[in-house]
């Protein structure tokens, strides 16, 4: 059995591979989403420990992990990289390709959070922040919109609003929308909102990164870009589905 972990515009190819081959998985998701079963699937929800990953693999007879998941799920990764190598079980990670972006003086990198925020209270401090880091990081810049003007924007899902509310920050601070590689759409946000600076994470083309540095160059805005977390050494990174199949091809020979 294989299990995916999904959540992600690439946890939906890899289902759609496994469905066009008709091979046996279970989807794994963080929180709730749509899901269609099939003859082939089982779908569950859920944050899992190692302790409680450890017991699933166990008991569905987990062969082979795919981890699709975001890149910024750093707590998830490292729990897969303990398991898979504990039980010996290979751990596939479908990346997205890191982008090549232009070096621009309003195109700021940063490592973490942390370092985000020594921006945002340093030469930044009191600029109305568009937040397009999603809804899991509001709390992490809670000490800034709470005392500076800021937005988020975050994915139009109930679960998604119960998060934000949670952090106990006020509705007007919310605009709830898909993000878009519609680069006048994200213009217009920026414009109707009076962004002074953006901030958001390397999350590649399926993040629709370059129309968000794109949007905030023409604007005129610094943009603060938070760098992927590093992958465990012991996963196989492959970066498109064609390698996908060509390793299943193998596992299945």
């Amino acid at each position: 059995m294989v299990l995916i972990f999904g959540g992600t515009t690439e946890g939906k190819k890899v289902v759609h591979f496994f469905e066009r081959k008709k091979i046996p998985y279970i989807y794994s998701t963080k929180t709730k989403v749509a899901f269609d079963n099939t003859p082939f699937s089982t779908y569950r929800y859920g944050v899992l420990n190692a302790k409680l990953l450890s017991a699933f693999i166990l008991k569905n007879k987990v062969t082979t992990i795919i981890n699709a998941s975001h890149p910024f799920a750093k707590e998830l990764h490292a729990t897969i990289d303990k398991v898979g190598i504990h039980l010996g079980i290979p751990v596939i990670r479908l990346a997205r390709k890191k982008l090549l972006i232009p070096t621009h003086p309003f195109v700021h990198f940063v490592k973490s959070y942390d370092q985000a925020k020594a921006l945002l209270f340093g030469p930044f401090l009191g600029k109305k922040l568009l937040g397009l880091t999603g809804v899991q990081t509001i709390h992490i810049f809670k000490e800034y919109w709470k005392d500076n003007p800021a937005i988020f924007r975050i994915l139009p899902r109930e679960t998604s609003i119960v998060i934000a509310k949670e952090t106990g920050i006020p509705k007007t601070k919310l605009i709830c929308a898909m993000p878009s590689n519609n680069l006048e759409q994200e213009i217009a946000v920026i414009k109707e909102h009076k962004i002074d600076i953006v901030i958001t994470k390397e999350s590649g083309n399926s993040g629709f990164l370059m129309t968000k540095i794109d949007a905030a160059l023409q604007c005129n805005l610094p943009i603060i870009i938070v760098r992927e977390p590093s992958i465990p050494s012991s996963f196989t990174t492959i970066y498109s589905i064609e390698e996908l199949e060509v390793l299943m091809a193998k596992a299945w020979v």
